[in-house]
């Protein structure tokens, strides 16, 4: 594979990368462009997937992308020199393009030992916390502080597939007598539709994500929080090692940082999380 090295003080060759039919490890490596402006055969493009999951990345009634991970990838992307494409999918088929390099980049992204060894991931940029959601008018019924607690009294919850919901929730995912009660879906919407069939007690979402998904399908009066709040560890952007140079993350960190510092990063968590 032919790697290409990046930075502010070299003239770099930078390589297209197609969204829609995925990427050629043999073309190369994604870098950040330079600062001076080579004249080159085409501009750095990072490919980046996204599944839905209101507020942070959703299409509109016109079909527009939107979000609070969408907006801060353009932003970041912008300030080094790339430009974005974005690939629809669920996650658990978006973890498998990161690994072979066909995905670049993935936002909302927990750090783990499993996932180091395909992908590198940038500075944190949000906390991250998953609620357990149940049906209106049953917070009653199922009374109890862990999740562990519902669990041993037959609980069925919803959870996303590949999603990792900290070290608690995936210590009770491996305990092999609840192995029935952990409902997977490939989208977090799905969720919803569970519950409000019985096919599920409960599922863990985040706040933000359950309270723009219940405004947007109209669930006040069918589904509310329960007591159980799990925090969960920093949520990271992660990248593909097989497509991607540890310089264009590195460049992506140090804009992050200058979002951070100007202000425009609080005010992009401002629009969509207040």
């Amino acid at each position: 594979m032919q790697r290409i090295a990046g930075c502010s003080s070299i003239i770099v060759f930078l390589l297209a990368l197609s969204a829609c039919d995925g990427v050629d490890p043999g073309q190369g490596k994604v870098v950040p462009a330079a600062d001076t402006k080579p004249e080159r055969a085409e501009d750095c493009t990072l490919v980046v997937g996204w599944d839905p999951w209101e507020p942070y990345q959703y299409q509109d009634l016109g079909g527009e992308l939107r979000g609070l991970d969408v907006e801060l990838i353009k932003e970041l992307s912008a300030r080094i020199g790339c430009k974005t494409r974005f690939l629809a999918s669920d996650w658990a088929s978006l973890l498998k393009m990161l690994k072979k390099g066909d995905v670049h980049m993935l936002p909302g992204a927990t750090k783990t030992e499993a996932r180091a060894k395909f992908a590198m991931f940038s500075d944190p940029y949000r906390d991250e916390t998953f609620v357990l959601y149940v049906r209106a008018g049953e917070k009653g019924r199922f009374k109890a502080d862990k999740l562990g607690d519902l669990l041993e009294r037959g609980f069925r919850v919803g959870v996303v597939s590949e999603y990792l919901y900290g070290e608690e929730v995936a210590a009770l995912q491996d305990n092999a007598e609840y192995e029935d009660q952990f409902i997977s879906v490939p989208i977090s919407e799905l969720n919803f539709s569970n519950l409000i069939n019985f096919e599920a007690d409960g599922f863990l979402e985040d706040p933000f994500v359950a309270a723009a998904v219940i405004r947007k399908k109209g669930l006040a009066e069918e589904v509310e929080a329960h007591s159980i709040a799990i925090k969960t560890r920093d949520v990271r952007l992660m990248f593909a090692k097989a497509s991607v140079e540890q310089s264009l993350v590195d460049a992506i960190n140090v804009a992050l940082r200058e979002q951070k510092s100007d202000g425009s990063y609080a005010a992009l968590l401002d629009k969509y999380l207040d």
